[in-house]
């Protein structure tokens, strides 16, 4: 596996081909897929929730928009 050592997010998304995977869940709103992708980029579960969180809650501000 790729070294994700001071990767950002998106960085660690991209290296990983789960930038789509990530995006379709967000846009659908599947919080705990999203958590389980961030998980599997080498987040912990408490950065995961937090930082699905924030996308949830001003998805706008992450370049999303939500229906």
């Amino acid at each position: 596996m790729e070294c994700l050592d001071g990767m950002t997010v998106n960085e660690r998304l991209f290296a990983l081909k789960k930038m789509d995977s990530f995006d379709q869940v967000i846009v659908s709103g599947n919080k705990e897929v999203a958590i389980k992708i961030l998980e599997a980029c080498e987040l912990s579960n408490e950065t995961a929730k937090s930082t699905v969180t924030e996308i949830l809650k001003s998805p706008k501000i992450f370049g999303y928009s939500l229906n």
